[in-house]
């Protein structure tokens, strides 16, 4: 509603029969018509000549072999180039009327009626109740994907940084650069820190490193004495 009114809005201040694209696009189209040189066969039609082209304009059916003009409804420049050649005549006349200023004040005359709140709308009973539509479940997996527009831009897949050599495209796990590699790069790989091993647990009984007999950390048995016995001969 706010796009129509201020679009029609700046057509009433626009004082050429023109609208300004169509204004400036014939200013542009007059400075390539220098370089052209204009064979007139008769009085409306005319072959014109470029420095790398040659071109045929027919006035009467507003048409070039270029075929610009009967794509876009402007005089081309070579169209351009024999209308100004011919004396009486005007650019404007030539072309279509969809650019004239007129047209765009018809195109957006029309105005939007301004909308109540909800709450201020007047309530009807309809008498009946408005049902979704019979439909039926289709026939296969549903799709969780949405269908996608041919236009739209795909999207890039995500680029992963190995941490191991610092290059993209692989991650660690898959990294295949060789640790001399990775030493003349430079680069601040860190090698694997090895996991620490827990103790093994000892057994109750300790092993033996004497003779048999004789057990680790313990005096000999000796038959037929005593401790005290044993001491004194030792320290005899």
């Amino acid at each position: 509603m706010t796009k129509l009114d201020v679009r029609r809005r700046c057509a009433l201040r626009w004082n050429h029969a023109l609208v300004p694209n169509a204004l400036r696009n014939v200013q542009d189209v007059r400075k390539m018509t220098n370089e052209f040189i204009i064979r007139r066969s008769d009085d409306m039609r005319a072959e014109i000549t470029s420095p790398t082209h040659r071109f045929v304009v027919d006035l009467i059916a507003r048409e070039c072999s270029c075929n610009r003009w009967t794509l876009t409804g402007m005089p081309c420049s070579h169209a351009t180039a024999l209308i100004q050649e011919i004396r009486g005549l005007d650019i404007v006349e030539f072309i279509d009327p969809c650019y004239y200023t007129e047209a765009y004040l018809a195109t957006y005359e029309l105005r939007v009626n301004p909308l109540m709140d909800r709450q201020l709308w007047e309530h009807v009973e309809l008498g009946y109740t408005v049902l979704p539509p019979m439909s039926r479940r289709p026939r296969g997996r549903p799709k969780k994907n949405r269908i996608k527009d041919p236009n739209e831009a795909k999207r890039t897949k995500r680029m992963h940084k190995c941490s191991r050599c610092g290059n993209w495209g692989h991650h660690k796990s898959s990294c295949k650069e060789s640790l001399q590699a990775i030493e003349a790069q430079g680069t601040q790989a860190l090698p694997k820190q090895p996991r620490k091993q827990q103790p093994k647990r000892r057994a109750n009984n300790k092993k033996t490193t004497s003779t048999p007999g004789t057990v680790e950390g313990s005096q000999p048995h000796v038959k037929g004495g005593n401790q005290s016995a044993v001491g004194v001969s030792s320290q005899g």
